[in-house]
């Protein structure tokens, strides 16, 4: 007689669980992505037109509403207003020996590390010798007025400094070491370097037409140009400025973000609908995810475990997995989603929209 073989005991649970998936009632025991869908908890909105949102280490967020109703709301973490920053300033300010004063249309924002200064990019200029404003369609030999980028004391919670930058800026991104602000200059086809300890532009790198999104590495020697132009991401090298470009995973790339530890790039395309993962060292591509029309800006939850995307013509908020690069949720919000962040005091996911409202998101 054989030795007597150990039977094996199959628990209740593993049954109940093997029972859901040969059902079609489960196709994973992790698939249900827990802790990165969101759910709507509150809706902000006093007459804005936010083209962005932007939240600081220390919850504040502040929301840039362009030139239609001028300035930028600044908001606590659960959603109160705080006040509204003016983006009128006195001619001096811009260095400028005009007489009376000039108002901004601010559409992009980046704080410092403290989250003690905000620093916001001004689509346009208005106000006496402002002359030849840019716009969406243009070329850099058309000439349009230079904008500027002006410096917010979150303590003041008003301007206190502007620097010229190129025409249309858009995006901006501090350095992680805070000694750099990169500025991308949408119809100069440039980026302006700002020292921020002297609050004054350095240079400008030409890096192709139409330059937007901007990504900045963890030690602060490389920065990652989006192209949305030349459908290509431009990589800078921060010490000697020398500018190597990769073709883009697909055309008209807008937005991108660094993984927390560096290794890839996320990068949106407008066009295409699709959010890329892209290998930062060499360019290749290593996984794609289709979204929502027109996907514009993204935010990455700190511990990378999830991409926030909103879909500009589809209205809606796509939850990427980044484990394994696929939507778990598609969310739906007023007209036309354009700007997202992480709120990291309340762990919650804030969107801004062009109909005039700020969405407050639970992680669930």
């Amino acid at each position: 007689m054989g030795p007597r073989r150990r039977s094996r005991r199959v628990t209740p649970v593993l049954v109940f669980l093997v029972t859901l998936v040969s059902s079609g009632l489960a196709t994973s025991v992790d698939a249900d992505s827990t802790g990165i869908k969101l759910r709507l908890v509150r809706k902000v909105g006093e007459g804005i037109s936010p083209k962005s949102v932007v939240a600081s280490s220390g919850g504040v967020v502040i929301a840039q509403n362009m030139m239609y109703t001028h300035g930028v709301t600044a908001y606590d973490a659960e959603g109160g207003l705080i006040t509204r920053i003016s983006d009128a300033v006195p001619m001096s300010m811009l260095g400028l020996k005009r007489s009376g004063g000039a108002t901004g249309s601010p559409v992009e924002a980046a704080f410092s590390a403290d989250g003690s200064f905000a620093y916001v990019s001004n689509y346009q200029m208005y106000g006496s010798g402002f002359n030849k404003p840019g716009f969406d369609k243009c070329i850099a030999a058309d000439g349009y007025d230079a904008s500027y980028v002006y410096k917010v004391d979150m303590s003041k919670l008003r301007v206190v400094a502007a620097v010229r930058v190129g025409a249309v800026p858009k995006f901006l991104a501090v350095s992680p070491d805070g000694n750099t602000l990169l500025v991308s200059n949408w119809c100069s086809s440039t980026i302006s370097v700002v020292d921020l300890a002297t609050f004054t532009e350095k240079r400008q790198i030409l890096v192709g037409r139409y330059p937007r999104g901007i990504a900045i590495s963890n030690d602060s020697s490389v920065a990652f140009i989006a192209i949305m132009g030349g459908g290509r991401i431009a990589r800078v090298d921060m010490s000697t400025w020398k500018v190597k470009q990769w073709r883009s995973p697909n055309s008209t790339p807008r937005h991108i973000i660094l993984s927390p530890d560096g290794s890839k790039l996320y990068v949106s395309h407008n066009i295409a609908s699709v959010v890329a993962e892209v290998n930062a060292r060499n360019g290749r591509v290593l996984r794609r995810v289709t979204t929502g029309n027109a996907p514009r800006t993204m935010a990455l939850s700190p511990d990378g475990a999830a991409l926030y995307v909103v879909n500009y013509d589809s209205n809606t908020v796509s939850v990427v997995d980044a484990s394994i690069m696929k939507v778990v949720q598609t969310v739906n919000t007023p007209t036309h989603p354009i700007g997202v962040t992480f709120e990291p005091t309340k762990n919650r996911v804030w969107v801004a929209s062009y109909h005039g409202t700020l969405l407050l998101y639970d992680r669930v």
